[in-house]
This record gives C-alpha cells, sequence and structure tokens, in this order.
C-alpha cells in the first residue's frame, strides 16, 4: 500500500467550501445605475430591475423573460419599459408578485393602467404603444 501526499478529502472539501465563501463576498445585488440621462444607462437583463441609490428598495422585479433598456430616472421617479414579455404577460406577472411584497393593488375604473402602492412607492404598469409594458415607480409624498 502507497502512502498518499498532500490533502485528504474532507479538508479538500473544506477548502473549496471556504474558497467559495470568500469569492461571494459583498453585496450579490446588482449596482444600481446611477440617475441621469438614460442614454447614460445601460440596458438590463435579468430578474430584477437595479433601482437608483437612495430608492426604498434596491431593486425591481421583471418578468421572466423581460428586459429593461435605460431608464428614464430622477430623485422621485423611475420609468422603464419591458421588452421581451407582452403587455397583459407584464400585468399578469406584477398582480401576481407585487402584491406579495407589499404593494396594494389600487386599481380603479381605468384598467388600461394598474396601479400599486406600498413601501413608500406608488408604480402604474400600463400598456406602451410597442406592444411592451411602462413601469412608473414614484416615490409617495411623506
Amino acid at each position: 500500500m502507497t502512502k498518499r501526499r498532500g490533502i485528504s478529502m474532507p479538508a479538500l472539501a473544506a477548502l473549496f467550501a471556504c474558497l467559495a465563501i470568500a469569492g461571494c463576498g459583498g453585496d450579490p445585488q446588482p449596482s444600481a445605475p446611477a440617475a441621469g440621462p438614460a442614454s447614460s444607462q445601460a440596458a438590463t437583463t435579468g430578474s430584477a430591475y437595479p433601482m437608483p441609490a437612495g430608492w426604498p428598495l434596491t431593486e425591481f422585479p421583471l418578468p421572466p423573460g423581460g428586459t429593461a433598456p435605460a431608464s428614464r430616472a430622477d430623485d422621485s421617479v423611475v420609468s422603464f419599459r419591458v421588452d421581451g414579455v407582452d403587455t397583459e404577460s407584464a400585468k399578469t406577472f406584477y398582480a401576481e408578485t407585487l402584491p406579495k411584497l407589499g404593494y396594494a393593488d389600487t386599481h380603479n375604473a381605468n384598467l388600461a393602467i394598474a396601479r400599486y402602492e406600498g413601501n413608500g412607492l406608488k408604480i402604474l404598469v400600463q400598456d406602451e404603444q410597442t406592444g411592451s409594458a411602462r413601469v412608473t415607480i414614484t416615490k409617495s409624498a411623506g
């Protein structure tokens, strides 16, 4: 029987676990785009749209398959188009997702615009002429 030199399998597994944990440090969320002209912001793809610094939330959910090209943002309003899904699919996604995140559905007689409010924000999801949805998030007064 030959004697093996080096690290045992359990020790090697522990080493990889430590390296994996160390490599995952920091904020796992994408950095928020800086507020400013839309042309300076890159398109966002994925499950969440990064919000600008200083907002009550760090990211806003996107429907599966949805992308958000550059937005318009200032201190009180963020507005972006959701591409890759039709408006009705986006509205259905937000009708299921936003109440679970603490936003009350505040629909009124205007069914073309979905309205939500909560967590210091007012959210509108409406039709765009391109067949996409437009999401507008406004900080509530006060």
